[in-house]
């Protein structure tokens, strides 16, 4: 229990079973995301009020079991048995009832206070199914409670039910007996078992069940004697029962499961179809699977788009006016210095008015997919990915981690983790820079509307494809060169499809538009801020003609050296030297990807009278030259966040490979578009440059083969 609440309550459920509903029901705005001490899993945490009582609510990572096997396992175990909760509300799918039991019961079995939520119940109740909860719950030994979502009472009711259980506090009095093989073998292990180095875990029967499934979180802690008796017991029950012990006790749980099933359970429309069979039949066949993904990408990347076009522009005409304009008529007024006005203005104004026209896209794009995951579609489209994923060397599983990839590299990276092997999980990290994050979106979106105004919403769905396309190809090659070993299996429950709630989606969407703005909101500010700074500071050169003057002096600012000084490589893709402006903001993109719109807002002098735009546009010199520098921000290196957890997951040398591996394909792509381009105009560079090109494409190609030969082998 914490000492800032009377009660402490989490919630437990296999994923996809209506889990984070339940909670922004109970808890609604009064939440927040955070990652569990020591790991990357993440977590939600928020409280409500009932009846004067405080209560805490912990809403853990959605598990199958709790085998301990994953982290998502592990933490789910480790909060129920030392987070100490008073009360574990047990979310259940009543339309896969039997699936869902498994972890029911394992639950049970730790004789912890347990609250049973029966969801899904319209889906259950169009498939035929019916459940008697009286029933079901005289044979779990717990209150099941029914929660139906549109419905009047339901908020009320399961807050009634959980602080009848709170008060109550009773411990189920469940009991599921194995086969009496089994039962003898834990017997034995109760028996010759030193218990005093499991302090904190009272229940014998159930970590006599964790070391017979050779959970290694405990086994590892016998001593050799006890390790022996406990092989000695396995290897008598596999011998009787003539299959391996994990599976021996699966089938005996699934057995009591089953026979509990045919009794609480009645079916009426034996083998009829459901809703989702049928719209899976068309959303997962060979023909269709692909075509559907993709045009739901197109629409919500569209969507996007489209909806935060007008408001970011007005967000931008009121903070600027407020913020730059006002805010500098005020401060003349009060006789600030000149170069602390500017600064004040010029630098945090507009670097906020920056941050805020990021929010209209960031919050759509986090709004559509949270109404795809919230219906069920996303484990289809994991489904369907799974098909080609495996052609390129990873399991369908680690479609995840590259989908999250979409919102944040970071917690991609670490998504990782719930990959089987060592060589899946750094293929995927690698590929996780090809896809798009959240950060790219305001830069997409930016320069689109501004090279591309008619076309902007086809310009960023072709980015984030031609990221995708770009990966998968990127995978086919890793996985002929560095590689070579086959992935692991992909096993994968797909959920029925159900209506998206609006509450839902908004606190999805909410929660991650709130991060951003005071995680990735600070890196920015603070980029701006610094460039401006940078922009000041001047110091005298000899060639003065090489640089852009803006004053009588002879001096030239810090930035505009260091960019001068590495444009000439990115001329291949069509940044000319007046351009280096654009070669500095992607410098601030390695702080945050988002920090590259507002240091091309910050560093373009524009002369009184003229627009940025039009300044940007003139630097740039065509649109060829301005889709190559999105396809180099697309794919060049991930920022130094994402830097830091391939560094801490997979070591610094994967980390080092990734930022030079990455930057080159960027470099190699969007050079090869813009000479092109440069080639149907006529250009006599071209054709050396695609020499070059072809010739690094297969130096690289033998590198890696050649260091291939000596990772064959992945733990």
């Amino acid at each position: 229990m914490n000492e800032h609440y009377h009660y402490t309550v989490a919630l437990a459920g296999n994923p996809n079973v209506g889990k984070t509903t339940v909670f922004n029901m109970l808890t609604g705005s009064h939440q927040f995301v955070g990652n569990w001490p020591g790991v990357t899993v993440e977590y939600k945490e928020g409280h409500y009020t009932y009846m004067g009582t405080e209560i805490r609510v912990i809403d853990l990572p959605g598990t199958y079991s709790l085998g301990g096997g994953s982290p998502d396992e592990q933490v789910a175990q480790d909060f129920i048995l030392n987070g100490k909760p008073d009360l574990i509300v047990n979310i259940v799918d009543a339309s896969n009832l039997e699936r869902n039991l498994y972890l029911t019961v394992q639950l049970l079995e730790l004789q912890k206070p347990v609250l049973a939520v029966l969801t899904m119940l319209d889906i259950a109740k169009k498939n035929g199914i019916e459940i008697d909860s009286e029933h079901l719950k005289n044979h779990l030994a717990c209150d099941v409670v029914q929660f139906q979502l549109f419905q009047k009472q339901t908020d009320l009711n399961l807050r009634e039910a959980i602080r009848k259980s709170l008060e109550t506090g009773s411990i189920p009095k469940f009991s599921l007996n194995f086969d009496e093989v089994v039962e003898t073998g834990l017997s034995k292990l109760e028996a010759g078992l030193d218990w005093n180095k499991f302090a904190g875990i009272p229940q014998r029967r159930w970590l006599a069940l964790q070391l017979l499934t050779k959970n290694e979180h405990y086994t590892r802690l016998l001593n050799p004697a006890e390790k022996e008796l406990l092989e000695k017991i396995i290897s008598g029950i596999e011998k009787h029962r003539g299959e391996e012990i994990s599976n021996v006790i699966t089938a005996d749980r699934y057995s009591v499961i089953r026979g509990l099933i045919k009794d609480v359970v009645k079916r009426k429309k034996e083998g009829r179809k459901t809703l989702s069979d049928k719209v899976d039949s068309v959303v997962l066949s060979k023909a269709f699977g692909l075509p559907i993904f993709f045009l739901v990408m197109f629409i919500v990347f569209s969507l996007t788009v489209k909806a935060s076009q007008p408001l970011i522009k007005l967000i931008k005409i009121g903070l600027d006016w407020l913020l730059v304009q006002q805010t500098g008529l005020l401060f003349q007024a009060l006789n600030f210095p000149l170069w602390l006005n500017r600064f004040l203005t010029a630098g945090i104004g507009s670097g906020l008015v920056t941050i805020a026209t990021f929010l209209p896209p960031i919050f759509f794009i986090f709004a559509c997919l949270a109404c795809l995951e919230d219906s069920g579609y996303m484990a289809r489209a994991a489904f369907v990915a799974d098909k080609f994923m495996r052609r390129i060397g990873l399991p369908g599983k680690a479609f995840i981690p590259l989908l999250v990839g979409f919102g944040c590299s970071v917690p991609a990276i670490m998504a990782t983790r719930t990959l089987d092997s060592k060589r899946d999980r750094i293929m995927t990290s690698l590929l996780v820079g090809f896809m798009s994050c959240g950060a790219k979106l305001p830069v997409y979106t930016y320069l689109s509307m501004l090279f591309f105004p008619k076309s902007a919403n086809f310009v960023v769905f072709g980015l984030y494809m031609t990221g995708i396309l770009l990966g998968m190809g990127t995978g086919l090659l890793l996985k002929k060169t560095l590689f070579r070993s086959q992935p692991a299996d992909f096993i994968m429950e797909l959920p029925a499809y159900h209506l998206p709630t609006l509450n839902g989606i908004l606190m999805h969407a909410w929660h991650r538009l709130r991060d951003f703005a005071f995680r990735a909101g600070r890196t920015i500010l603070s980029v701006i801020v610094l460039i401006y700074i940078l922009q000041m500071i001047t110091i005298p050169v000899k060639d003065v003609t090489a640089f852009e003057k803006q004053t009588s002096t002879e001096k030239v600012s810090v930035l505009e050296i260091a960019g001068k000084a590495i444009t000439p490589a990115l001329s291949p893709m069509g940044i000319n030297s007046q351009n280096w402006h654009a070669s500095v903001a992607l410098l601030s993109g390695l702080f945050a990807k988002e920090a590259i719109v507002g240091a091309l807002q910050s560093l373009y002098y524009v002369p009184e009278g003229e627009d940025l735009q039009d300044v940007i546009k003139w630097h740039f010199g065509s649109q060829a030259a301005g889709f190559a520098y999105l396809l180099f921000i697309l794919l060049y290196s991930p920022c130094a966040a994402a830097l830091a957890t391939l560094w801490k997951e997979h070591g610094i040398r994967w980390m080092l490979f990734a930022f030079g591996f990455l930057t080159l394909q960027a470099w190699l792509i969007a050079t090869l578009f813009y000479q092109s381009t440069q080639l149907i105009s006529g250009s006599a560079q071209a054709g050396k440059w695609f020499f070059i090109i072809a010739m690094i494409y297969f130096l690289q190609y033998l590198i890696l083969r050649s260091r291939g030969k000596h990772r064959e082998r992945f733990s």
